[in-house]
């Protein structure tokens, strides 16, 4: 386990996470501001999970996707591009939400910040017991979330 205390160092631990993963990236967070989702680094390592192919999948869901499509272009670009691959869903509004965010590598890997509104947390490189029970809750709200963000605009 490595604690962070910084917004930076995070990133950083989103970072090793997401390069460790080899099949399924699951997040759960307020929205993706804090991440800087779009930045090279990560854009890079999101796109080579999507390459991959062999059914990889990346799960992300947030609390709030009103500003997915306006401040993450290229993470927009990635969706029109692999929607088979990565889905960005918005948590059911409705139903009680945790107050942690966390992400999730392979069901072994895990990142969990106890309060989404604080950088703080830890990265459990492995640890597929915790892994497992955040894996679960995470399927229950992904079950439940009624809104997916979409890659294409439709118009009359």
């Amino acid at each position: 386990m490595s604690a962070f205390e910084t917004p930076a160092e995070a990133r950083a631990a989103f970072d090793a996470l997401l390069a460790a993963t080899r099949r399924q990236f699951r997040l759960y967070a307020a929205d993706l501001g804090e991440l800087q989702i779009d930045e090279a680094p990560r854009l890079a390592a999101l796109r080579a999970l999507c390459v991959a192919g062999g059914g990889r999948r990346i799960e992300l869901l947030l609390d709030d996707v009103s500003r997915v499509a306006r401040d993450h272009p290229r993470l927009m670009q990635l969706l029109r591009d692999f929607g088979h691959v990565l889905e960005i869903r918005q948590a059911d509004p409705d139903a009680p939400r945790p107050g942690a965010a966390f992400a999730l590598a392979d069901r072994r890997g895990v990142l969990l910040r106890p309060h989404k509104g604080s950088p703080r947390g830890a990265l459990h490189p492995d640890d597929p017991g915790r892994a497992a029970a955040l894996d679960q809750e995470f399927e229950g709200l992904w079950q439940r979330a009624p809104a997916a963000v979409s890659a294409t605009t439709l118009g009359l």
